[in-house]
C-alpha cells in the first residue's frame, strides 16, 4: 500500500528506494535541496535538524502539517532524535523519544547497557571536577575521548600520555578505556522486535578497510551475536535497523556503542553483494512495517571497502588508478573525487574521504591480495599545506 512517508537525512540510496517501493516521499534536509534532487519528491523541508532540542520549532511543525505523512524514517545519526520528535508530534507509533537518546547518547547508552548487564568497556563522563591524573588512574592508558552524540569515529581523540588527556579533555565528553583487540561491527535487520538477518562486519583498518562478513569463527560469531540480540531486545528496538560495535578481547567481546539506523562506510553496498538482496529496500519496507516474514539470502564470497585517503596537503601527483582497475577483479565502485592541485585536508573521520574503491571477490585470500595490491600501488604525492 502506498505511504506518504518522510525521510529525514539526504542519503540519496534510501530516499530512492522509497520511491522505488511506490511510496511517496518528503524529504527533510537541514540545507537548501538541489531542483535535481527535488525531482520524484512530493514535497521538501529545508530546515536545520538542531538534534540536540527537545522540541520541534512551531516552523517545522507548520512545515510537517503541509503533508498527510503516515511513516517516518530518520536515517542518518543526527536525525535519529528529531525523527522521534516528528513522531509523537504526529502521532506516529514507534519509539518514544527516551528511549531514541539510548542510540544517540553514547552516555545514556552505556549507563543503560551496564544496568542491563551488558559487558561493555570502562567510561567516564567529564565534569567540572574531573581531573586528567584521575582519568588516568580509572582508565589506564592509552584512553579514548570523544563525545557523547557524535557517529563515525567524528572527534575521536586517543590519549596516549597525561599531557594528552589533559589536552583532549573537555566537560561533557566521554572518555572509555582503549580496548585491547580487533573491532567488528554487526548489522541487523529487524521485524517485531525479532532479528531477521544479521551480519558482521570486520574492521581492518580504521577508517580505511572494512569486510563483509568478517573472518570469524562460529563460536565467536555465535557469542556476538548473542550480545547483540540481547541489546536489541533489552534496548527496545522494534523494527528496521542497527548497527552495533564490538571489541574482540582476549575476554571475549565488549559491547562498544549502537546505533538505531542504516551504517555508513558502504556497507548497505557490501552486504547487497555478498548476499544478494536489496539492502535499502528491505530497511524500508520493516521501518513502514511491510518487511517481508522470511527474507531469503545465500552468502556468496566477500567484499571490501578500501576508503581512500592519502593524509593532509596538495595533490601533486596520483599514481596506480588504472592500474588497480585493470588488475583488481571484481570492483563494483571506483570513486577518486579529486584531481591534481586539490587540496586534501586532515583525517579527522570517516566522513571526510577523497574517494572510495568497492570491490567482491569469490574467496578470502584473494580479497586479501588484492587489498595488498590497492595499498601497494595507490600512491598520492602531496606538498605540505
Amino acid at each position: 500500500m502506498t505511504k506518504c512517508i518522510l525521510v529525514i537525512g539526504v542519503r540519496r540510496q534510501c530516499y530512492r528506494a522509497v520511491i522505488s517501493l511506490g511510496h511517496k516521499v518528503v524529504l527533510w534536509a537541514d540545507g537548501e535541496i538541489s531542483e535535481n534532487r527535488k525531482k520524484g519528491l512530493q514535497g521538501w523541508i529545508e530546515q536545520p535538524y538542531l538534534e540536540n532540542v527537545t522540541k520541534l520549532s512551531e516552523k517545522a511543525k507548520e512545515e510537517l502539517q503541509k503533508f498527510a505523512i503516515e511513516r517516518v524514517i530518520a536515517n542518518t545519526e543526527e536525525t535519529v532524535i528529531i525523527g522521534a520528535l516528528v513522531r509523537e508530534q504526529l502521532g506516529i507509533k514507534r519509539l518514544a523519544v527516551n528511549v531514541v537518546e539510548r542510540f544517540h547518547d553514547k552516555l545514556v547508552m552505556k549507563d543503560f547497557a551496564s544496568d542491563c548487564g551488558i559487558p561493555i568497556t570502562k567510561y567516564r563522563i567529564i565534569k567540572s571536577d574531573t581531573s586528567a591524573q584521575s582519568l588516568v588512574d580509572f582508565l589506564g592508558l592509552p584512553l579514548v575521548i570523544k563525545p557523547v552524540d557524535e557517529s563515525g569515529a567524528q572527534d575521536v581523540k586517543i590519549a596516549r600520555n597525561l599531557l594528552d588527556v589533559d589536552k583532549y579533555m573537555s566537560l561533557g565528553l566521554l572518555a572509555e578505556a582503549f580496548v585491547e583487540g580487533s573491532e567488528v561491527s554487526v548489522e541487523t535487520f529487524v521485524q517485531e522486535g525479532k532479528p531477521i538477518f544479521h551480519n558482521i562486519t570486520g574492521y581492518l583498518h580504521q577508517w580505511r578497510k572494512s569486510v563483509v562478513p568478517a573472518d570469524v569463527d562460529k563460536d565467536l560469531r555465535a557469542q556476538i551475536l548473542k550480545i547483540n540480540d540481547e541489546i536489541i531486545e533489552k534496548f527496545g528496538v522494534d523494527r528496521g535497523m542497527t548497527h552495533a560495535e564490538f571489541y574482540l578481547t582476549k575476554d571475549g567481546p565488549v559491547f562498544g556503542e549502537i546505533a538505531i539506523r542504516p551504517p555508513g562506510g558502504y556497507y548497505m553496498d557490501l552486504i547487497k553483494r555478498v548476499y544478494g538482496f536489496d539492502t535499502w529496500e528491505l530497511y524500508v519496507n520493516l521501518s513502514c512495517e511491510n518487511g517481508p516474514a522470511d527474507l531469503e539470502f545465500k552468502e556468496q564470497g566477500c567484499a571490501a571497502v578500501y576508503m581512500i585517503h592519502p593524509g593532509a596537503g596538495k595533490i601533486l601527483s596520483i599514481e596506480g588508478v588504472d592500474k588497480i582497475k585493470n588488475k583488481v577483479k571484481g570492483i563494483f565502485e571506483f570513486s577518486l573525487r579529486r584531481e591534481l592541485g586539490d587540496i586534501i585536508l586532515e583525517h579527522e573521520n570517516t566522513s571526510n574521504e577523497v574517494g572510495h574503491i568497492l570491490f567482491w571477490s569469490p574467496d578470502r585470500e584473494q580479497l586479501n591480495l588484492n587489498l595488498d595490491f590497492i595499498d601497494a600501488n595507490l600512491k598520492f604525492e602531496l606538498e605540505a599545506l
